[in-house]
């Protein structure tokens, strides 16, 4: 008997393999210990995936989706002051900040070192969110080099994500953030 087609079904094995990758390392996790975590069957997580590689592919692709929307819901928020320096500070701030930093640093990991699909899928969402990014840099700070600034960022996002995992006693997060937010608005005014 097929198990049934219940979006909440596929949330739920998502949610399980995110919340496990919090903590462990995708080649540990088994099928059956992400229908355990998710509350379903072996045969459920089947019905919806094939292998383990596709929950991985769409749990990158529901994460990284969601940083965009964040930007977008943030940024276009008319209430809100989203000067330069706000904006870059979100960006750097929200990039590296939040509780999916391992999950994040496993997946952009297996990206560079052969899963290929989850590599194109990476470039595809960096190159939208830079695209993204630059145009709501050139509307506040149009004379810039929107394209150079919204890569810097983004590569700078990367590096923190690093760090704040790595947490070198020597680094403040916060006061590097503040003054590379800083640093940057000033190189895309003066541009």
């Amino acid at each position: 008997m097929a198990a049934p087609r219940y979006e909440n079904l596929k949330s739920q094995i998502l949610d399980a393999t995110a919340s496990l990758l919090r903590e462990n390392d995708f080649e540990s996790i088994s099928l059956a210990k992400i229908a355990a975590a998710a509350g379903v069957s072996k045969g459920t997580v089947y019905y919806y995936y094939s292998n383990k590689d596709d929950i991985l592919f769409d749990v990158a692709d529901r994460y990284l989706c969601s940083l965009m929307d964040e930007l977008l819901e943030w940024v276009d928020n008319r209430d809100k002051d989203t000067n330069l320096q706000r904006l870059l500070g979100f960006v750097l701030k929200r990039g590296m900040g939040d509780e999916f930093g391992n999950l994040r640093l496993y997946l952009i990991g297996a990206s560079v070192s052969g899963h290929n699909a989850l590599r194109e899928r990476y470039i595809d969402l960096y190159a939208q969110f830079q695209k993204t990014l630059a145009s709501r840099l050139a509307q506040r700070a149009p004379e810039s080099d929107a394209d150079f600034i919204a890569w810097l960022t983004l590569v700078i996002t990367d590096g923190l994500l690093i760090q704040k995992q790595l947490d070198p006693p020597s680094l403040d997060i916060d006061v590097f953030l503040n003054k590379t937010a800083g640093l940057l608005t000033s190189t895309a005014e003066n541009n």
